[in-house]
């Protein structure tokens, strides 16, 4: 397979089945949520962390109701007509999610990191030689494609929608951020991960122009678009959606596993 890569033939996503370790990755984000209700472990991990968020975001929200709601309807129009109201009730939503995620970062990356490897070794996948990721390392601002990210972010306002086209644009890219847990696991180089994600090497600054990082029949891609889908439902999403897409992940590495390792190994 890496001689198909270093003499420039076909990329590995073309060299390949359609779904490359047998089963749609789109399903694995509503796998875990039935597979967290099944195993009494991950599920209280995964109710911990969604009652501190819930708490967390209704202070935060209601806080925000009382401070920021009128000073923002009238900033949008003097005359505090309705759709400045309705704007400014978009934005605090908005803006108490974005508070309620760095306020509870710290949480979620432990629960991530808990569920992953638990439900790895549920599974009879997780090996001695592999490592945990650490927080230093989930926690980087510098995500994956961090400016389109921000730049996007935005899209987030607009319900149901709005979260659609963020999920989609950024697909490849959240779904790396997922996998980047089996990835350090098995400690694959950064330039392994880009060949097994893009089907050769590239930069994240090329991967961004590069058509194929916006095609969705690419399997990480496909995994992202419904980790993002789930991580943008509205109220719970960003409470209940990283953990349960850690699971997500997991599950998704361990048919990895089973299909006999990464491909571009």
């Amino acid at each position: 397979m890496n001689s198909l890569i270093s003499k420039g033939t076909p990329s590995l996503h073309k060299a390949v089945m359609k779904h490359r370790y047998g089963k749609d990755p789109i399903f694995y984000p509503l796998q875990a949520l039935s597979y967290a209700l099944s195993h009494r472990e991950l599920f209280w991990t995964v109710l911990k962390v969604a009652c501190v968020g819930i708490t967390v975001s209704i202070i935060i929200l209601v806080i925000l109701l009382l401070t920021a709601l009128q000073p923002q309807a009238q900033a949008i129009s003097s005359n505090l007509e309705w759709w400045a109201w309705l704007i400014a009730v978009f934005l605090v939503l908005f803006e108490a999610g974005i508070i309620s995620v760095l306020l509870m970062s710290v949480s979620q990356s432990k629960a991530q990191t808990k569920v992953f490897t638990a439900t790895m070794k549920l599974e009879g996948v997780w090996r001695e030689d592999m490592i945990e990721q650490s927080m230093a390392k989930d926690l980087n601002p510098m995500k994956k494609a961090f400016i389109v990210r921000i730049l996007t972010l935005p899209l987030q306002i607009i319900p149901f929608i709005g979260g659609a086209m963020y999920s989609a644009i950024n697909a490849t890219f959240i779904g790396w951020d997922h996998m980047d847990r089996y990835f350090d696991a098995i400690q694959l180089s950064p330039k392994l991960q880009r060949v097994e994600i893009f089907g050769h090497e590239l930069s994240d600054c090329r991967a961004l122009c590069n058509p194929a990082t916006y095609d969705l029949d690419n399997d990480i891609a496909r995994f992202g678009f419904f980790c993002g889908i789930v991580e943008s439902a509205p109220i719970i999403g960003f409470v209940l959606g990283p953990v349960t897409n850690a699971i997500a992940a997991a599950l998704f590495a361990c048919d990895i596993e089973h299909s006999g390792g990464l491909l571009c190994l």
